[in-house]
């Protein structure tokens, strides 16, 4: 190269420089002209060259310095610019969180930095403001280093070059203390938890934040093949040039540069988070942009002379393995950063869809794995064993810690290039390990020191060895280094998981006719991020490919069609992602018709989105812009008017009406943005302060959440006062007291309602203020007490009469969907178990109409924290506030004798004052052993007792003068016998009474029977119990949960009995042993029971396989019924089966299969404990209607063959299953249909 230069340099000299000295020695004295010019010229030419060379040398021993602080450079500004990111966000959200709150709590959205570390990134700006002089300079004198460059700016170039030399080595000095400071990693950790703080934050009805876009790797990087030829085509073309460094450039430069690559490709798509990971990224790239520059350049070395060639071979090798393998070491020390993959919390896992391997493909891997695992262990043996290999003996624990790491890192998503080179990478050392050994096995180690050749070779060998060793070192770093973490995502959709699959799945259906999807709820309900992530969900962007359009319409009013048409052309015929940079300067909107639109829609099939519809009269205003289409297209609104669902004669399906999130959901969600402290266990070690103060934090947080009734809305405007700090007891009840002056949205919500409120409805509703605030509703408590109040009554709807409770849930389910009732919590088939009335509701009702629905309706509630305790009152004064009531319901949950007492005193006044007599409705819930006196037998138009968990023992036969009767409940008391005075009752048509206790009816007299009884849930019946024979007299039961001890000739005389109740529709039948262990069960007489919709079985089926089931089934649960025989053939016939539950025992066998056809209506699917079951088949077109499927401590079940055949399924959970099989329930999961996956739900896993 140096030949070449100087040649080079002496033609430029000659045409430009002697013709210049000539003239110049013209103005000199006559007596210095005698001097040849000629000699004169060289003279100085040879210095003016050997000041280029020698400035020459000086820029590449700078590039070198430079190239040491440049990687460093570049972090420690990517560095600043994430902390004033996170501080700028932080200081938005907080700002956000003001508007909404007038608080003296100051939200906590950023970690803040200690007086030390803000010290530090002081420092950090002003190293970095010191250092980019310096890095400019370079670059400026970088692009002047261009080859015909170098003869005119050598010179001038000198002293800069010289100058930067210290300048750098003073930069690199700076940043070297700085980073290997203490304070670094602190300022880490404050940074990730502050980002982690942002992002729960962001993408919320509050703040929205852009997300980043997918890295792409650059086009200008080229393949690995491509450079790989590259490296090839240098070492070959003279191999005599580098035969002694074939290898080492092999493993220094080809071996990390196909490891960057790899990784390189894992990254595709991912959304970085910080600017230190985008930082990385372009070093990496840059420097292997660099580097295939240099390979191009070198290309023209080997036309010169060996010696030459092979001295830039070697500089150039050793600068480029310590770039490429410091990008390795410098990323885990000093820097310490980690690529992240959010995956949503709850370990809940949309399945993203992946790239399907054949089994085919997937068998081979595997066996090639289990082949180079077993040449690994026969070559570790071998080296272990030879005599005189000492050196080669150190590589058997490499080789098995690498490969160790390489098992592990197959449970890691994300990676599978990196590990795909990580294991070919692996097998090239161990085949060239193996080669080495084979040509050095055999020689003696006394030979070495006698012969100067076997010491050369051993010296050969020693060092091909730790080049091995020095490989595999590396190769660990980079399995630990170049990995994608997976990081828990705030699951901003926690309680929408079943609507987006439900959404998705009706957009993407096959009907060809153009449809409306509209998408209902009050504000601040989730309407908008539903939409938001149908609309980004990668089904949909496959189904619709580019033909995409979200447009806000932000409360835009009927008179407002210009801004309409205005935003229709902004977001769908010019689009802002379609224009120009530069156009449009003037913000000018061009104005568009609907003709326009219609037009350009014309003959696409897309999705629009309609975000916030806010009336009837803004959809008017645009439908016409949609054509009735035949190609698929759909069109999604979101509104919280609901007459929009219902206007027009649109094509489409009933709305999906949002509900208020369930208690478990609002906590879940609420906890994404507040850290709350761990409840108090035995594995931590709390003073008893710190529990109790922990205990407080964890009552009051949810009471807070409770608080919210249910709207995200509200949880988030809380989550943001208390986000990002340790929160007290303290904050928690400031924030309870901040609550009470916050009542929007819900007066919107109730007055937007008002007109669809039938008065019946309104009834209801109203019936919920007299309710404690907070409280938490059993649904079977609510509907019983609407039915005993005469707040519904029975309806004949079609050819069928419905009786009041089934009016009753019919109301429930109705304000539960006007989102004025919230579902506290779920029964397991999605039926409401418990449900409340949001605070801010109940206020409202009460600011508004404060007496309704409270007539001669009394209330005795003791809350200590209620202004309105009623027991605060004084019983002659509650009596006297409402004379003659017709209901009393109690609230009272204290403990110990007080509470019963209380209350026994308020019964014994009231009776003998004659106020209570007109009573109707007495409802003692939860009261603790109230005492009832002898006197309730004067409460003669008494309807409803409610004595459900109230623990009595007893109750008095005075009861039996109670003819008016209707509803008896003690259920969850300790009374083991009911009076026989309870057959005086013959209008009794509801009786709860607590199987656990084995609860008898005693001797029935001669003539007497409740035949007006339709549910009798909790009675247990011996060979002695007179029940037994008494049930084929109670004709109009609905409703049976028994439980009984008899054996198999015995229940054949309660079938008997059970066959004449034809009007059962649900029927529980427990055979069980005195400790209440499951016992022979007799079922093959329930086919004639033509109206029985609901069966649980609970015992031991006297034959192993199930059949006679009456098809008139809609739910069924087995357990305990020990089935050999695969139950899923007879079960799939059942035509109305919508929910079915296999529980612990009740099926056997290994083997289970459901055929094409089977289940056509089932939604539900429970299999629980099955402990035996191994295989589990589902064909094509079996269960098409499978919403829901849970599998509980099923430990021997493998992945269901044909599972991607459930293309309704919306939400697959697994409880308890053994690790292995819940990944590989989400690997198969995400090789299903890109349209058509359910989330999995793991809520618990155990390694078995």
């Amino acid at each position: 190269m140096s030949t070449f230069f100087v040649i080079s340099i002496s033609k430029l000299f000659y045409a430009h420089v002697v013709p210049c000295v000539r003239d110049f020695v013209y103005t000199i004295p006559d007596r210095f002209r005698n001097f040849p010019i000629r000699y004169l010229s060289i003279v100085l030419g040879l210095a003016y060259l050997a000041i280029i060379l020698f400035s020459y040398r000086r820029f590449q021993s700078l590039k070198e310095r430079y190239k040491g602080i440049r990687m460093h450079y570049n972090f420690m500004n990517a560095l600043i610019k994430d902390v004033d990111h996170v501080s700028k966000k932080g200081k938005e959200i907080d700002e956000k969180a003001h508007q909404h709150w007038d608080s003296q709590l100051r939200p906590g959205a950023t970690v803040q930095l200690s007086t030390e570390e803000r010290a530090w990134v002081e420092k950090l700006r002003e190293v970095v403001r010191n250092a980019k002089p310096c890095c400019d300079t370079f670059e400026r004198l970088s692009g002047r280093r261009l080859f015909l460059k170098w003869f005119y700016t050598g010179l001038m170039d000198f002293r800069e070059i010289g100058g930067l030399h210290s300048k750098i080595d003073g930069a690199r000095d700076e940043i070297f203390d700085l980073i290997y400071a203490r304070t670094y990693n602190q300022i880490l950790k404050s940074l990730e938890s502050s980002r982690s703080n942002v992002r729960s934050l962001q993408d919320r009805p509050i703040v929205v934040e852009q997300q980043s876009s997918p890295y792409n790797r650059a086009e200008r990087i080229q393949s690995t093949l491509c450079i790989e030829q590259k490296l090839n085509h240098l070492i070959n073309r003279k191999p005599d040039i580098v035969r002694d460094r074939k290898e080492e450039i092999q493993y220094d430069i080809e071996f990390p540069l196909k490891l960057l690559l790899a990784f390189l490709e894992d990254l595709n798509g991912l959304r970085m988070e910080s600017e230190m990971e985008k930082a990385w990224v372009e070093n990496v790239e840059d420097i292997i942009l660099e580097l295939q520059h240099d390979m191009d350049r070198m290309r023209w070395l080997l036309y010169l002379g060996n010696w030459i060639a092979r001295r830039q071979l070697k500089n150039w090798h050793h600068s480029n393995r310590r770039e490429l393998i410091s990008l390795i070491y410098r990323k885990r020390y000093p820097w310490s950063f980690k690529f992240a993959r959010r995956v949503p919390s709850r370990s809940v896992h949309a399945g993203s869809p992946k790239k399907q391997t054949s089994s085919s493909s997937s068998q081979a891997t595997a066996t090639d794995d289990a082949d180079f695992s077993s040449r690994l262990n026969d070559f570790c043996k071998q080296l272990n064993q030879e005599q005189g290999m000492d050196d080669f003996k150190k590589l058997p624990g490499e080789f098995r810690d690498v490969q160790k790491l390489l098992l592990e890192t197959k449970k890691v998503e994300g990676i599978e290039h990196s590990r795909k080179v990580w294991t070919d990478q692996l097998k090239k050392i161990v085949e060239d390990a193996e080669k080495s050994f084979n040509a050095n096995r055999g020689a003696k180690p006394s030979e070495w020191s006698e012969n100067p050749n076997k010491t050369d070779s051993r010296s050969n060998m020693k060092a091909e060895v730790d080049r091995f060793l020095s490989a595999l070192y590396f190769l660990q770093a980079c399995i630990y280094v170049l990995r994608i973490e997976l990081r828990e995502e705030n699951n901003s959709v926690v309680g929408l998981e079943k609507n987006i699959h439900e959404v998705v799945s009706g957009l993407i259906s096959k009907t060809e006719n153009c449809s409306r999807h509209v998408i209902l709820g009050m504000k601040g309900i989730g309407k908008t991020t539903l939409a938001k992530m149908v609309f980004d969900h990668r089904g949909i962007k496959h189904h619709f490919q580019n033909f995409r359009f979200w447009i806000p319409i932000d409360d835009i009013v009927d008179e407002d069609k210009k801004v309409i048409l205005k935003k229709f052309g902004k977001y769908i015929i010019d689009p802002p992602a379609t224009k120009k940079e530069g156009t449009n300067k003037e913000g000018k909107e061009k104005d568009y018709t609907l003709n326009e639109v219609k037009e350009f829609l014309k003959d696409k099939k897309y999705l629009v989105v309609l975000d916030n519809i806010s009336s009837v009269e803004a959809w008017d205003s645009v439908k016409t812009a949609f054509a009735d289409s035949t190609n698929g297209s759909r069109i999604v609104i979101t509104t919280r008017d609901k007459d929009v669902t219902s206007h027009d004669d649109h094509k489409g399906r009933d709305p999906y009406k949002l509900p208020l999130r369930t208690k478990d959901e609002s906590f879940k969600l609420f906890q994404q943005m507040v850290v709350l402290p761990p409840e108090p266990s035995n594995d931590h070690e709390l003073s008893p302060d710190a529990v109790r103060e922990a205990q407080k934090v964890i009552r009051l947080a949810s009471k807070v959440v409770g608080r919210c009734g249910g709207l995200p809305l509200s949880i988030l405007r809380v989550g943001y006062l208390l986000s990002g700090k340790d929160v007290t007891s303290e904050e928690f009840s400031r924030v309870l007291e901040l609550m009470d002056h916050n009542p929007t949205p819900w007066s919107e919500t109730l007055a937007s309602n008002e007109k669809y409120l039938s008065p019946h409805l309104e009834k209801c509703l109203s019936y919920f203020r007299l309710f404690p605030r907070d409280s938490e509703t059993p649904a079977r408590r609510l509907v019983a007490l609407w039915v005993a109040e005469g707040l519904t009554e029975a309806q004949q709807i079609g050819d069928e009469q419905k009786p009041p409770e089934s009016i009753a849930k019919k109301y429930l389910d109705d304000l539960i969907s006007l989102n004025l009732v919230q579902v506290v919590e779920r029964k397991p088939n999605g039926k409401t178990k418990t449900c409340g009335f949001p605070s801010a509701l109940r206020e409202q009702l009460l600011r508004r109409d404060p007496n309704s629905s409270l007539d001669q309706r009394l209330v005795y509630n003791f809350d200590e924290n209620d202004a309105r305790n009623s027991y605060s009152h004084g019983t002659q004064n509650l009596l006297r506030s409402c004379r003659n009531p017709l209901s009393i319901l109690f609230f009272d949950t204290r403990e110990g004798i007080k509470p019963g007492e209380d209350i026994g005193q308020f019964l014994r006044a009231g009776i003998a004052s004659g106020h209570l007599l007109h009573l109707q409705v007495l409802d003692l819930e939860f009261v603790f052993r109230p005492q009832l006196p002898n006197a309730i037998r004067k409460l003669i138009h008494l309807t409803y007792l409610g004595l459900r968990w109230t623990y009595l023992e007893k109750i008095p036969r005075s009861i039996g003068n109670l003819t008016n009767l209707q509803t008896l409940d003690v259920r969850h008391t300790y009374i083991r016998k009911l009076p026989s005075s309870i057959w005086k009752l013959q209008n009794l048509q509801h009786l709860y009474i607590n199987q656990i206790y084995r609860s008898l009816i005693l001797h029935q007299p001669s003539g007497k029977s409740l035949k007006n009884l339709q549910t009798l849930q909790g009675a247990f019946v011996d060979k002695d119990s007179p029940l037994k024979n008494s049930l084929r007299r109670l004709t109009n039961l609905r409703k049976l949960a028994l439980a009984f001890q008899l054996n198999l000739s015995q229940q054949t005389t309660l079938a008997e009995s059970l066959l004449k109740l034809r009007q059962l529709q649900t029927l529980k039948l427990s055979s069980i042993d005195e400790m209440g262990r499951p016992q022979d069960l007799k079922a093959t007489f329930l086919s004639s029971l033509n109206n029985l919709s609901n069966l649980y079985l609970f015992g031991k089926f006297e034959i192993p396989s199930i059949n006679g089931l009456p098809g008139s089934l809609t739910d069924l649960t087995l357990s305990a019924s020990r089935l050999s025989e695969d139950p899923m053939p007879e079960l799939g016939n059942l035509p109305k089966l919508k929910s079915l539950s296999l529980y612990s025992g009740s099926y056997t066998g290994k083997k289970m299969s459901c055929f094409k056809g089977s289940f056509p209506e089932l939604q539900v699917l429970n299999f629980w404990m099955l402990q035996e079951l191994e295989e589990w088949k589902v064909e094509e077109h079996s269960m098409p209607k499978l919403k829901q499927l849970e599998i509980r401590s099923c430990k021997s079940l493998k992945v269901p063959t044909g599972l991607r055949n459930l293309k309704a399924l919306g939400e697959l959970k697994l409880k308890d299953m053994p690790v292995e099989v819940t990944e590989e329930f989400e690997k198969t999961n995400k090789q299903s249909d890109i349209a058509h996956f359910p989330f999995v739900i793991i809520e618990k896993t155990n390694k078995q």
